[in-house]
């Protein structure tokens, strides 16, 4: 990881010989970039479940609910990569211009041989320069990953045809939960409106739910407020109070007691941090 007065950037290698699923779904607010190096792994993205293999690339976009779990063979190895908007700041005018994807929830490239030796050089030479304490550190991995990006937007542009993600119907169903949630958070939900509008009892609601996603309903729906909440609070001026009520929370109190259960400080204190 860089220092931390340097803009967000993280590559990192990891090798793991045995089973392993990430426990829930979870979103943050930079891009992803995961590169499969061996063996195979189910990757959710929203409502969709792509299944990777050796040479897989997948780019996820920001707030985007997703995770990874085992499929197939054990073993497998990856590189991630995330960055935030800011690491990239004088450059995301032109940009998304360039590269359309950033626009979109998801790419899942499937590169020739060719094309994976040109990402492994570009994914290897970052993780060596992370490592190193070097002059102009920052800027040299900028560079870096403005190149992956473009490769990776010229590959996708000489595909034959795009690489569709495989159905999971029950999954598809929670995610059209989640999808709901995001739309309509500022309202006062409550679970047997929710069950009516999908046509289910609340047990089934919220066992799919969990199953599906790790969250509970409550969990998932707190997280997406405060993540509004925080947004506004970077971002505007707005009265915290105002931003409380505008979020869905029923009351000040409870909005300070979830904000800081989620971000470990009250609201107050993460605006004079990130303003």
């Amino acid at each position: 990881m860089l220092p931390d007065e340097n803009p967000p950037f993280m590559i990192e290698q990891i090798k793991r010989t045995g089973t392993f699923s990430m426990d829930m779904d979870h979103m943050h607010d930079t891009y992803e970039i995961y590169y499969l190096l061996a063996g195979e792994r189910n990757y959710y993205v929203n409502n969709l479940v792509y299944a990777l293999r050796k040479g897989d690339l997948l780019f996820i976009n920001r707030n985007e609910l997703h995770r990874t779990t085992a499929k197939g063979n054990v073993r497998h190895e990856r590189i991630l990569i995330n960055f935030g908007r800011e690491f990239l700041a004088g450059l995301m005018a032109s940009l998304p211009l360039a590269l359309p994807f950033l626009h979109e929830q998801c790419l899942l490239l499937r590169p020739d041989d060719h094309d994976q030796g040109l990402i492994e050089n570009h994914l290897f030479t970052m993780l060596e320069e992370q490592g190193a304490q070097r002059t102009g550190q920052t800027a040299y991995l900028q560079t870096l990953l403005v190149q992956l990006l473009i490769a990776m937007n010229r590959i996708r542009e000489n595909a034959s045809e795009a690489i569709a993600p495989v159905h999971d119907e029950k999954r598809r169903k929670a995610y059209e939960i989640t999808g709901y949630l995001q739309a309509h958070y500022t309202e006062k939900l409550t679970l047997g409106g929710l069950a009516d509008t999908f046509y289910l009892s609340s047990t089934y609601l919220c066992r799919l739910f969990k199953q599906s996603t790790g969250f509970t309903i409550i969990e998932y729906l707190n997280t997406i407020r405060v993540q509004e909440a925080q947004r506004r609070l970077r971002e505007t001026d707005d009265k915290v109070t105002a931003i409380a009520e505008e979020t869905g929370f029923d009351s000040i109190a409870h909005f300070g007691r979830v904000f800081k259960a989620i971000t470990r400080r009250s609201p107050l204190q993460y605006r004079k941090q990130n303003r």
